[in-house]
């Protein structure tokens, strides 16, 4: 890399990421007012409390990499216009690519830093938020035994179920296997079950078997119907089903084939899944589209023109975001272009501004 490059491209890259750490700092600012209340009442010490927004960092700062690659391209590349830099390396023969050409490859990487932290860092990371937050803090009770291709949970009446989908709304959990134990761990009575329905403040069971053994004879019955809490309520299902926020592409990919597999719609599940692949590339979109506007001749005003401008693309960027996931939600659009509706449009809107700049160079 040629010094310029290098210059250029630590320039941006120092800056994105002091704007970086400063939208973080005032994530957890702000998150901490929202959530102290809790705390509190829950009496949560100071090391939980610091382990918690530890974990948090992650998915706040991919929410956050868009912006500061959107505000550090402002930044660095409206400070060298704005002291006349872009003019002496014009004036010694840098071509307008060869000025830009770092700044593109470092909204390649930090795309590519968006994708590393959705796919590797944040999942786990917020999973780890979450426990802390529900079990360590508000003491809910852990029932997940240990979770890989299904679901075992700890149950009532000293037994453990084997479950293969829960539906989104969480009032629903299909292909259950459940196990009641006797005190020396072996099986007494084993339940399998098409469905376990929440109806009427109970979770029942539907399409069901059960198998007991009597005089060394297995004797099948029904237990359509039966009572079977594992957990108290829907809203429970939170500690014990990932969000999409907490699984992988392969993770949130296997759900949706899952329960598209079992009649169930997926939209929404679908349109997060397309855009755990959609979303990285904003950065190198917001770098694109920043690129014009940085490079325009600006003598004064510059870091609150920055900042300005930088809050207006960011607007449009995320009321497409929330417009085109609307559009997949209700069906209007397939999933995989509500996902991709605002990279589209900042796509050519970017070719439009950096043909523009190029035909008045």
């Amino acid at each position: 890399m040629r010094l310029l490059d290098r210059y250029i491209f630590m320039a941006f890259f120092r800056t994105s990421f002091a704007v970086l750490a400063g939208i973080v700092v005032l994530f957890l600012c702000v998150t901490f007012l929202k959530e102290a209340d809790d705390f509190i009442r829950h009496k949560a010490t100071v090391v939980q409390i610091a382990r918690y927004y530890l974990y948090s960092i992650p998915g706040m700062a991919g929410q956050a990499l868009p912006f500061a690659a959107l505000l550090g391209t402002l930044l660095s590349l409206g400070n060298f216009s704005r002291h006349q830099e872009i003019t002496a390396m014009r004036a010694g023969g840098v071509s307008l690519i060869g000025i830009i050409a770092p700044v593109l490859v470092g909204g390649i990487l930090i795309s590519g830093l968006g994708f590393l932290n959705n796919e590797v860092i944040m999942p786990a990371y917020t999973a780890r938020a979450a426990f802390i937050k529900s079990v360590e803090v508000e003491k809910k009770q852990q029932r997940v035994i240990f979770q890989q291709q299904r679901l075992w949970l700890r149950g009532p009446d000293n037994s453990i179920a084997n479950i293969d989908l829960v539906t989104p709304d969480r009032r629903e959990m299909v292909g259950v296997n459940i196990y009641k134990l006797n005190p020396d761990f072996s099986v007494r009575e084993r339940i399998k079950a098409g469905r376990l329905v929440w109806e009427d403040t109970a979770w029942k069971l539907r399409d069901s078997q059960k198998f007991v053994t009597r005089d060394d004879a297995v004797v099948v019955l029904t237990a359509n119907g039966e009572v079977y809490n594992v957990v108290d309520k829907p809203e429970d299902m939170g500690l014990i089903v990932k969000s999409a926020e907490e699984m992988n592409f392969n993770e949130l990919w296997d759900y949706v084939r899952k329960l598209k597999g079992s009649g169930y719609k997926a939209v929404r599940y679908e349109v997060d899944l397309h855009g755990k692949v959609a979303y990285p590339f904003a950065s190198l979109l917001m770098v694109l589209i920043a690129t014009p506007f940085s490079l325009q001749r600006v003598r004064s005003g510059g870091a609150a023109r920055g900042i300005a401008l930088s809050l207006i693309i960011a607007t449009a960027y995320w009321a497409l975001t929330s417009g085109g996931r609307a559009l997949g939600l209700s069906g209007t659009i397939p999933p995989v272009q509500a996902a991709w509706f605002a990279n589209i449009v900042f796509t050519v809107l970017a070719v439009v501004v950096i043909v523009r700049m190029q035909r008045q160079v």
